[in-house]
Parts: C-alpha cells; structure tokens; sequence
C-alpha cells in the first residue's frame, strides 16, 4: 500500500507492552520498520521484567511518560501481536481505535464498544484522562476503563445506536436485581413439550458482579428445574437456554450487546430444534440430539431463575412485554410483532397469525406493585419488588463506543486469555470484572487518583536496538 506522507511536524510513538514474547517482538519490529518508513516515529518496547501479572496499563504508561521525553506528541497503544495491512497511523485530535479488522476475527470488529489492541492519542487528551488505570493486573478490563475515563472527561465519542423504533409513551417493569421477580403460577399447569416461543422486550442496566462467583448469569425469562428460557450474563450478552432429555444443555448466544432495548424471541419447534432471534433477526439455530427435558409450566418466573430462598440470580433492568406461545411462531410473524413490541397478541394483524396460541402475555400498562393482569387469563402473576416505570422515548438506545480509523491487521498466534465457556482463563480477569463493572462503571473510583500521575516505577535497563527502537525493561 502506497502510505500517506504524513507532515514532519508531529512525531508518533509506538508504545509497546511487552513480556515473553521475543519472536512475535522481532516480527514485530521488522514489520513496523518497513510500514511506518512515510511517518515520523519511534518505537518503545517497554518489558515487565518483575513476576507479577503482566499489567499492560501501567506499561502503556510508563511507555508514554518515556516516549513525552523523547519529543513525541501523540502516541499509538499497540499490541505486539498485531501487524498493520492497511491502517493510517497519522495525527488524531480525538481519540481513535484502530484495531478493527482483525485476522483472528475474520477482520470484523470485536464488539461495539471495543477499545484495545491499537488504540491512537494525542498529549492532550491522554493527559486529560490522566492515563490508563495502573490497577489492573492480568488480562482484560484496562481498555474498558479507558473508555470510561474518556466519557467521564468529556473527549468526543461515538455513540451506537440500537435503531428499535420511534420515540412513543410505554410503561415497563423494572427490576433493581435484589429479590426482584414476577412469579407466574397457572390455573391449570400442563407440561410444554411441543412447539413454544418465548418473546421478550428488554433492557439490561449496568449489572452488579457477585464476588463470590466465578461467572453471573441474570435471568429473564425462567421455566424453573434446570432454568430453560432467556438471560443475560456478565459477558455483556443475551443467551437462550434449553435442555434435552438426558439433561445436555443447548444454547444461542449473542454478541456483547450491553445496555440497549432489544427485542429477543427463542423458538422450539419440531421436538428438538432451537432458535434464537435478535430485533426480529436469527442469531442462529441449534439441533437438540434428544427430544427437549419436559417443562412444567405451573410457574414461570420473569426475573429471577425460581422463588427459592436460596436463589442469588436476579435481573437488573427494564422489560417492557413478555409473552409466551404455545407454538413455534414463524419468521415473518417474529417480524411483526418485533415492529409492534407492547402491542397486546391477543387477536391477529398483519403477518401474525398466531393469537390463539397465546399462552400468556404480561404488559406492565396493566400492572401495579402487586399483581400483573395475564391478558390470556391463565395465569396469576405477583410482583415482588418490581416497579412500573413509565417512560416516553424511543426503544432506541445509544451507547458510547470509540470513534474508528478503520485498520486492517494481520494477527500472530497466542494463547486465548479471554474466556473458555463461562469462565476466565486467568483468576486475575474475573478480579478486574469485578473492579471495573462494581467500582469504576459506578462511580466509586475516581480516575483522578489512578493513573499519570500516580505512576511508579524502576527502569532497570535502557536498550537502543535502533536509532527508532528503545527497549526499555522495567519493575512496577
């Protein structure tokens, strides 16, 4: 690719956190001699020579304090193992994410609001945020709070916008995640074994993380014994849950959506077949290897997992509508009632023709603090701890994400230190969760008191591999 001149005035420095990996280094430094060859630069590999957990915050900082002394006016964030194909490093007035398409990712964005890899500053405005945290150990959550600490001082951001509908007057219930539930029991139970939807009109709040769990599922929609329904987890994403009948689990999980309206349908149909639909849109679809484990439909909570004492697992946010069919609606018909998400399902329009499969459909407009009114009839639904809210705005739902420089990356092999399953590869992660979403997303931490200017440090050894390389080994 024939590179942009960039003008001589601004020096860019490519601060590199490092630890342990010394052929993806040298691939890395060959490559980035060649690319930038139109830029002017200078890399500072900063190493963690000490055994703690690696903390790549910190040594971005340490980096930046380092590369302010060598002239450089703004500065890229840049992961070792991610080589540019095509991304334009030239001088930013605001904050920019550059690691968008990823090789590892089929050269798709991560999720929505995703702020690490390679990330591009200005002095000012990284002053302004007073640096990344130096409070977190291990992988994960140090690019999360830089997000925070940019919306918190005010620097431009962008927003993502759901696009759920118009701005118009509705009522929902709203759940506070502390024993908070509606518990449907029926008139007459029955066993739902065939074809069923649940559809759900919802809104998750900032979740609260249990330190005393390793992974926090929040239910939505939950036919008790092994909690088959709809929930929301930690992870940020909305997930379908079933089971067959030699109780192996099924499910369909979204990608991290956060805090936004979002219209969510899971289908059974067939005696084994699971879907699950986003805004009216299939995530996906699963083949049970049995037929589905027989659900008692006696109760159904909305919520939380079950009435039990000893349940801890309870939702945070707003629902709007839930509805339950005792068939499997189809596509178009998912669509339609998508488009018309608090309209009561009790008699037939436009492409749904499903009306007198309704098993049940809760609309908090026919609500108060005690009990809800099922428009069916069979069930009697009480409220426990459950508010109506009224609201008069869109189902829209905007949340703030880093403005992009779209960049294309080529991704060297490593270890996942994400996630396998429901579980953090390192301990150290499921610590910064807890940090991030219970003390930083809720205001106890102030970023003022973390970062820049509370920085300490040991340089130990200082190495010009290069008139544009400083390798500098350090103890945090």
């Amino acid at each position: 690719m024939k590179q942009k001149v960039i003008h001589q005035q601004h020096k860019l420095a490519v601060i590199v956190p490092y630890r342990n990996r010394e052929t993806q280094l040298n691939r890395f430094l060959k490559h980035m001699e060649k690319y930038l060859t139109n830029y002017t630069y200078q890399i500072f590999v900063i190493e963690q020579t000490d055994n703690k957990p690696f903390n790549r915050g910190k040594l971005l900082n340490v980096g930046y304090k380092i590369a302010c002394n060598h002239n450089c006016d703004y500065f890229v964030f840049h992961d070792v193992d991610m080589l540019p194909i095509n991304v334009d490093y030239s001088y930013t007035d605001k904050p920019l994410h550059l690691a968008t398409h990823l090789q590892e990712n089929d050269y798709e964005i991560s999720f929505f609001d995703y702020f690490g890899g390679v990330t591009l500053f200005n002095k000012v405005d990284f002053e302004k945020i007073n640096g990344y945290s130096n409070e977190y150990l291990g992988w994960g959550f140090e690019d999360d709070d830089l997000l925070i600490r940019c919306l918190e001082s005010d620097l431009e951001l962008d927003v993502e916008d759901s696009d759920n509908g118009e701005v118009e007057t509705f009522e929902t219930f709203k759940f506070d995640g502390n024993n908070s539930y509606i518990e449907l029991q029926a008139k007459t139970p029955s066993y739902l074994s065939n074809d069923f939807t649940l559809s759900v009109m919802v809104k998750p709040a900032d979740v609260q993380i249990n330190r005393n769990k390793d992974y926090d599922e929040y239910p939505i929609i939950s036919i008790p014994g092994y909690n088959i329904g709809i929930f929301y987890n930690s992870f940020r994403r909305f997930f379908c849950q079933t089971f067959d009948k030699n109780k192996n689990p099924y499910s369909i999980t979204t990608e991290i959506l956060g805090e936004r309206w979002v219209h969510l349908t899971m289908v059974f149909k067939d005696t084994n077949m699971l879907y699950f639909y986003l805004d009216g849109n299939l995530i996906d679809s699963v083949k049970m290897d049995t037929e589905i484990l027989d659900l008692s439909s006696k109760n159904i909570y909305i919520g939380a997992a079950n009435g039990k004492n000893t349940n801890k697992d309870f939702f945070y946010g707003n629902i709007a509508n839930v509805e339950m069919y005792d068939s499997a609606l189809e596509p178009n018909e998912i669509i339609e009632i998508c488009k018309n998400k608090v309209k009561p399902k009790i008699r037939n329009f436009g492409n749904f023709k499903s009306a007198e499969f309704l098993y049940f459909q809760l609309l908090p407009e026919l609500s108060n603090s005690i009990k809800c009114v099922d428009l069916v009839g069979e069930y009697q639904a009480k409220l426990n701890n459950v508010s109506i809210e009224k609201l008069s705005q869109s189902f829209n739902t905007f949340l703030p994400k880093p403005y992009r420089r779209n960049g294309k990356f080529k991704s060297l092999k490593h270890k996942s230190n994400s996630s396998i399953g429901n579980r953090w590869v390192h301990d150290e992660t499921r610590k910064n969760q807890l940090k991030y979403y219970n003390k930083v997303r809720t205001g106890i931490v102030d970023y003022h008191i973390d970062g820049l200017n509370t920085l300490r440090y040991t340089e130990l050894e200082n190495n010009v591999i290069s008139p544009l390389v400083l390798h500098i080994k350090v103890d945090i």
